[in-house]
C-alpha cells in the first residue's frame, strides 16, 4: 500500500512539474499591449532587354523584396477607443544608397583621391507611426503613406504577381511625371485622418509639411521634394446582385522644390473604379497632374480573375504630356503552391517613348512567402 501510495505521489509530482514546464514556456507580450508580428520574404529574378533592366548588359539580375512588420494594438475599456502602431522594416540585403568613402592621398607631391569602401545609408524602418481609433474616425502620425496612396482604385488593383504595373518592376512609369497617380508624399512623417466608414463609404486627408523628412528635425532636405503636401481622397466599397464594387476619389497637392529651391505648385486629381462579377474583376482609372508644370493625362484598365490555386491579370496604362506618350502592357500571374508560399510572375511590354529608346521586353519571377 505504502509503495502504492508513492506511485501515485510520483506520478503527481511528474503531472505538476509538466504543468509547471509549459506554463513556463508560455510566450505573452511583455507590456499592456497586444503584438503581432508578420511579414513577407520574396526572391526572384528580373529580365529584359538591356534598355529596360539598365541599359548595359547582361540584360538579367537576382533581386530580394522582404519585409517585416510589428503591430501593437490595445483597446481601453471605458471609452472603447482602440490604438497602437505599426513598425515596417524593409530587410533586403544591399536595399538603400551606397556612398563611397574616399581618402586623399599624395603621389609624386600630388593628391589623388582614393576609395576606400563602400557604406550603406538605405534606411532599415521605412515606415513607422502610431493611430488613435474611435468612433469619430482614425488618427495617424508619423512615417505612413497618405489617402492618395492608400485609396486609389486603378487597373493594379486587379493585378495578380507582384502587382502589375505598380508592382516591384515597372521600367517604363518609374520617372515622373509619366505616372498612374496623383504626385504622392510618400512615407514622409505626416498626419492622416480617416472617417468612419458611414453606408460603405469613407474618406482621409493627410498633411506632410516636407516630403523628404524621416521622423528627425536634421533629416529635413531643402533642395528638393514636395512642401506643404495634402493628399486627400474618398471611397466607396459595396454590393449588389453578385456584383462587388470598389470605386475612389483621389487628389493632392504641393510644393514642388527644384534645386534652386524655387517653389512650383503641383496638384493631381484621379478617379477610378473596380466591378468585380463571377471570379473576375475589370478596374480602371483616369487621372491628371499638373500645376506650374507641365500637365499630364494618363489613364488604365486592367482584368483579373481567380482559376483555383491561380491568378491571372492583364492591365494596358498610358500617359500623355511633354511630347511623350509612355504605355505598358503588363501580364500578371499567381500560382499558390503551398499554404503562404506562391510563385509570381509579371511580364510586359514597355515603351517611355523617350527619344533613342525603343519598345522593350521585361519581367520577373518570384518565390514569395506570406507570414
Amino acid at each position: 500500500m505504502r509503495i502504492k501510495t508513492l506511485l501515485l505521489a510520483g506520478v503527481a509530482s511528474g503531472v505538476v512539474a509538466a504543468a509547471g514546464a509549459a506554463s513556463a514556456a508560455e510566450v505573452t507580450p511583455g507590456g499592456a499591449l497586444d503584438i503581432k508580428l508578420s511579414g513577407q520574404f520574396r526572391t526572384g529574378v528580373v529580365f529584359g532587354e538591356n534598355d529596360s533592366i539598365s541599359g548595359r548588359d547582361p540584360g538579367y539580375g537576382f533581386y530580394t523584396n522582404n519585409r517585416f512588420f510589428i503591430d501593437v494594438r490595445g483597446k481601453d475599456d471605458g471609452s472603447l477607443m482602440e490604438y497602437g502602431g505599426r513598425v515596417r522594416l524593409r530587410l533586403d540585403n544591399g536595399r538603400g544608397n551606397f556612398t563611397s568613402r574616399t581618402q586623399q592621398i599624395i603621389v609624386g607631391n600630388e593628391p589623388i583621391t582614393v576609395a576606400t569602401g563602400e557604406t550603406s545609408s538605405g534606411p532599415i524602418i521605412d515606415r513607422s507611426w502610431l493611430f488613435v481609433r474611435g468612433g469619430w474616425g482614425e488618427i495617424r502620425f508619423g512615417n505612413e503613406v497618405g489617402p492618395g496612396d492608400e485609396m486609389k482604385v486603378f487597373s493594379s488593383t486587379v493585378a495578380a504577381g507582384t502587382g502589375g504595373v505598380d508592382g516591384d518592376f515597372n521600367p517604363a512609369f518609374n520617372d515622373s511625371p509619366f505616372t498612374y497617380t496623383v504626385p504622392l508624399s510618400g512615407a514622409a512623417t505626416k498626419i492622416v485622418y480617416y472617417t468612419p466608414t458611414l453606408a460603405g463609404f469613407q474618406a482621409g486627408v493627410s498633411f506632410a509639411p516636407d516630403d523628404d523628412a524621416g521622423g528627425l528635425i536634421s533629416q529635413i532636405d531643402d533642395t528638393g521634394g514636395g512642401r506643404q503636401h495634402v493628399e486627400g481622397g474618398i471611397s466607396y466599397k459595396g454590393g449588389f446582385s453578385g456584383v462587388d464594387l470598389l470605386a475612389s476619389v483621389t487628389a493632392s497637392t504641393a510644393k514642388r522644390v527644384e534645386g534652386t529651391n524655387d517653389d512650383a505648385d503641383i496638384n493631381g486629381i484621379m478617379g477610378g473604379i473596380s466591378v468585380g462579377f463571377g471570379g473576375f474583376n475589370v478596374a480602371g482609372a483616369y487621372g491628371t497632374n499638373g500645376g506650374d508644370v507641365e500637365d499630364v493625362d494618363y489613364w488604365n484598365v486592367g482584368i483579373g480573375g481567380a482559376f483555383g490555386p491561380a491568378k491571372l491579370s492583364l492591365e494596358y496604362a498610358t500617359a500623355e504630356g511633354a511630347d511623350q506618350e509612355p504605355t505598358a502592357i503588363v501580364a500578371s500571374a499567381t500560382m499558390g503552391l503551398m499554404p503562404g508560399l506562391s510563385l509570381l510572375a509579371d511580364v510586359g511590354l514597355y515603351d517611355s517613348d523617350a527619344e533613342d529608346s525603343d519598345e522593350s521586353f521585361a519581367g520577373l519571377v518570384a518565390i514569395d512567402i506570406q507570414f
